[in-house]
């Protein structure tokens, strides 16, 4: 079993006893035991072999023994018996957006409801809102929820979809049995979501290609097998597809099949790639086309042949000019490691500098901070930067923006900060004046610096919320407003096609991993994705800039 698999049984496990409404310390004994295995550096089939389980922060014997159980037999007991009690269909309800666990609880044992399709069978029939605390709303979001989780249910999000691609990918380089293998389609584009792993491979034996696909340890099932392509999925359900071409086609079958489907169409009318045979790479595709090269998140068919044909292309961010992170969570809120450790991993990382940003005092769940724990944190910051003067942190803070677009503290607190993200962490759904007049509002505010996941979006799982764009846009061009790229694979927000409409205002951006442990300051890596699919260049990102350059702008701003 991989980490990832490990951490997803211990995580189910504390859904169910969630739902069961067992003990609370038991239920967040599995969570943290999940999120520290899901972050390990070392593969946690090591650690068991060579006897340090036991180093795992917050995982305990108990847990320790059911790890050790997984990793030995691939399956656990416990767990099995937990579904028993309640089945994972069950569990499936709580992909829900809106719908928690007290509500699952209660239809389950109200209708003995185990299913999603079930579930929006009894909403679309009003059977929900007979039960104890529901009612005709909670149908409405059950059957709004069900709408949402089919539009995205085929789809993956990159930061699923991508390591498995790369670890599949890593495989077949090394295989023995190809000469040549790239990512291709969707997943190389960059895109948010992505429907399958499509692999590029040039090889000269199809038949021992397809046995060494079979021995791979991550393939569930080949669901079908020609001379050009392999079929099947990989962990988590995820579609594969290997499409073969022989060695002198890869470089022109690269362009083809990273392209979009309206992108191909125009580069190579009818298809037609026979005169690019023999030719060693996509740059001198792109030439014998008349071309610059194209980086491969461009290939949408949005603008970028012409940009490239009048010789405008822009200069895309690469994840070596970011500088330093400007949204990180620690211990002191909801974070998993002490500000040194996160300041001393931001370091290993090659950052000049930091900005600690934990949450604010109205967001109690979160462990927000109080102006006094504001101030003593800031106290620690100030002995820190005092020992370290080649790395520097920056005090700042995750405001919380109220209902009416107020911040959770006074000015006086935020003159204090050297950073202030606002973000949005309630109220999702009010109407759309509402939600741009809030949003407005908190970019008027002075002293905030940065718009935080300006649309909340979590993907498939939330949409957005409602909002006039164009006028928030408009705003924060006017007030010089820095909006956010999260970094985070489950947000993207904002997302590319907003990145760019902000670029076309010049209006700077953030590119920010909202890391919550040491290993979570690398998804920063998604925000570039991101950000280059934007159009976004260094000059567009305000954390591609050096300390001197921060501070100035701070100061500026």
């Amino acid at each position: 079993m991989t980490n990832r698999e490990v951490a997803h049984t211990l995580e189910r496990i504390a859904d169910i006893l969630q739902i069961k409404d067992e003990n609370p310390f038991k239920i967040r004994a599995y969570r943290r035991a999940a999120d520290a295995i899901y972050h390990l550096n070392e593969d946690v089939k090591v650690l068991h072999q060579t006897g340090r389980l036991g180093e795992i922060p917050g995982v305990g014997k108990s847990v320790q023994s059911g790890i050790t159980e997984m990793l030995e037999k691939g399956s656990l007991e416990y767990y099995e018996r937990l579904l028993e009690e309640v089945p994972s269909g069950v569990l499936d309800m709580l992909a829900l957006p809106g719908i928690g666990y007290k509500t699952i609880k209660t239809i389950y044992e109200g209708l003995g409801i185990d299913n999603l399709n079930d579930l929006g069978q009894a909403a679309r029939e009003g059977k929900i809102r007979v039960l104890p605390g529901l009612g005709a709303k909670t149908e409405y979001n059950i059957i709004k929820g069900m709408e949402l989780l089919k539009k995205g249910s085929k789809r993956a999000t990159l930061g699923l979809a991508l390591p498995v691609g790369e670890d599949f990918l890593n495989y077949l380089r090394h295989s023995g049995v190809v000469q040549e293998a790239e990512l291709v389609g969707s997943i190389r584009r960059g895109q948010a979501l992505v429907g399958d792993i499509d692999v590029l491979v040039s090889t000269r034996d199809v038949g021992a290609l397809l046995e060494k696909v079979r021995g791979y340890p991550g393939l569930k099932q080949i669901e079908a097998n020609t001379e050009e392509n392999i079929k099947g999925r990989l962990r988590w359900d995820l579609p594969f597809e290997l499409i073969m071409v022989a060695e002198q086609a890869f470089a022109a079958a690269l362009v083809w099949t990273t392209g979009s489907k309206s992108f191909r169409e125009i580069l190579f009318p009818e298809g037609r790639r026979q005169e690019y045979l023999g030719l060693k790479s996509e740059t001198q595709v792109f030439e014998k086309l008349g071309l610059p090269f194209i980086p491969p998140e461009l290939r949408e068919n949005r603008g970028e042949l012409e940009a490239a044909r009048c010789g405008q292309l822009p200069q895309l961010i690469q994840e070596g000019d970011i500088q330093g992170d400007l949204h990180v969570h620690t211990r002191w809120s909801d974070g998993a490691v002490d500000l040194p450790g996160m300041a001393e991993a931001a370091r290993n990382l090659g950052y000049s500098y930091l900005a600690i940003t934990d949450h604010s005092q109205s967001l109690a769940i979160s462990g927000g901070l109080s102006p006094e724990r504001l101030h003593a944190q800031g106290q620690v910051i100030d002995a820190l930067n005092a020992r370290q003067p080649d790395f520097h942190i920056l005090k700042g803070v995750e405001a919380d923006v109220l209902k009416d677009g107020r911040l959770d503290y006074d000015a006086e607190v935020l003159k204090g900060m050297d950073m202030v993200i606002a973000s949005l962490h309630s109220h999702f759904k009010l109407d759309r004046e509402a939600q741009t007049e809030r949003i407005l509002t908190a970019i008027k505010t002075p002293g905030v610096n940065i718009i935080g996941h300006l649309t909340g979006r979590l993907l498939n799982r939330r949409p957005a919320y409602e909002l006039d764009l164009e006028r928030v846009l408009d705003a924060a061009a006017k007030h010089q407003m820095v909006l956010e790229i999260n970094s985070h694979p489950d947000r993207l927000d904002v997302d590319a096609e907003i990145a760019r409409q902000a670029k076309e205002r010049g209006i700077k951006m953030a590119v920010n991993s909202d890391a919550h442990d040491q290993q979570e300051l690398k998804l920063l890596r998604y925000g570039v994705i991101n950000a280059r699919r934007g159009w976004l260049e260094k000059k567009d990102v305000i954390n591609c800039g050096n300390l001197d350059e921060m501070q100035a702008w701070l100061k500026k701003k």
